[in-house]
């Protein structure tokens, strides 16, 4: 990477001179021992270490850094925090400053999105991207979402846009619209909203009477046609198409939204162990590692992603993780690891929380205030 020095980077300076200096034996930028530079396409910050130097380039340093530097440039920049420090090489400089870190960044920051459905979506396309805030999209090459938070938090608010947005997606001409299948144990707010305002979605709920072990085998028995469909989505892709990296938008079918309202409901009085269970987990562990090219995405909602409500092997796949809410260590340990409340918030309001999106367009950890939509 190259970088160049601006005036906001002599302002990054002064602030860590003033703070860093004394915690690492009086090692400054006076003396030469760092600089900060901005990266040469505007993408973020870089911090050139001199060496030999007593500081070391290691994930605490990183991450000090980011603690120092964040809230102080956060009218300007939003410092995003990577899930894991990023060391680099700096071109053109001699051995002793050939080696830095890179602080990814974005201009501004990203805004909550308010208004009328309609008014929110205009100008997206929505095969293309979802938008989370204006300035934030995840791309379409992430179809798995993961929304944590407590009561109170936002969360079905949330479900409810994704829901919204997920069901105007199409297949690639456009004559069809995307199929969106909504499994909620509780019949709650998501679901009445379908009921009365969207009737093409549909609804995998108990019915009346049910316990949880009458509702889990239709539950297992709808998903096993939905990785059905995947599957064979994935075999003519494989006899037809020519093209190494494709996806099913090639065969012009509509996308596929499997989409879970408070997960832990559906297991809820039923050992994890059993066979429904099992098969359960089985079953959106196939769709969240295999869904992405045959156009099958999935999206849940959970008041807290342990272990034993949504095993490892779906919540590694998950590419956007949300967590709205309160956030400590406590509450982002099953998404974020040792993360804790080191990160700038926005002045909180329901939806406020955190988001990773992996979609090879975003870096790490960033403020997030899920859209208000108003319902006319």
């Amino acid at each position: 990477m190259k970088g160049i020095r601006t005036a906001l980077c002599d302002y990054i300076t002064q602030i860590v001179d003033a703070r860093l200096a004394v915690e690492v034996n009086d090692q400054s930028s006076i003396s030469h021992s760092y600089a900060f530079l901005e990266e040469q396409s505007g993408r973020g910050l870089l911090f050139v270490l001199r060496y030999p130097s007593g500081m070391k380039l290691d994930a605490k340093t990183y991450f000090d850094l980011y603690d120092i530097i964040a809230p102080a440039i956060s009218k300007e920049k939003t410092l995003i925090r990577p899930l894991t420090f990023q060391l680099v090489q700096i071109d053109d400089m001699p051995i002793e400053t050939s080696v830095g870190f890179f602080f990814p960044w974005r201009n501004g920051r990203a805004t909550r999105l308010i208004g009328s459905i309609n008014d929110v979506l205009r100008g997206y396309n929505l095969n293309k991207e979802t938008p989370i805030m204006k300035g934030m999209a995840a791309k379409n090459t992430v179809r798995t979402y993961l929304v944590t938070g407590t009561t109170g938090s936002g969360k079905t608010e949330a479900f409810k846009y994704f829901e919204q947005v997920f069901s105007r997606t199409t297949n690639r001409s456009g004559s069809k619209p995307a199929k969106v299948i909504i499994f909620d144990s509780k019949k709650g707010a998501g679901s009445r909203w379908a009921k009365r305002n969207n009737p093409e979605i549909e609804l995998v709920v108990p019915k009346d009477g049910d316990r949880p072990e009458d509702f889990i085998p239709r539950c297992n028995q709808r998903l096993e046609q939905i990785v059905s469909e995947m599957n064979h989505r994935q075999e003519q892709l494989y006899q037809f198409s020519n093209r190494v990296t494709t996806d099913a938008s090639e065969l012009d079918v509509p996308p596929i939204w499997v989409m879970f309202e408070e997960f832990e409901g559906v297991t809820l009085g039923l050992s994890p162990r059993s066979s429904q269970v099992q098969d359960l987990y089985r079953l959106i562990t196939l769709i969240a590692l295999l869904g992405r090219e045959s156009l099958v995405g999935l999206c849940i909602t959970s008041q807290i992603a342990r272990n034993d409500v949504i095993p490892i092997p779906i919540r590694s796949q998950m590419l956007v993780k949300v967590l709205l809410g309160v956030i400590d260590s406590t509450s982002t340990t099953y998404l974020f690891g040792d993360l804790s409340d080191d990160i700038p918030l926005p002045m909180g309001g329901k939806g406020s929380g955190i988001i990773s999106i992996n979609d090879g367009y975003h870096y790490g950890i960033e403020p997030v205030e899920m859209p208000t939509i108003y319902e006319r």
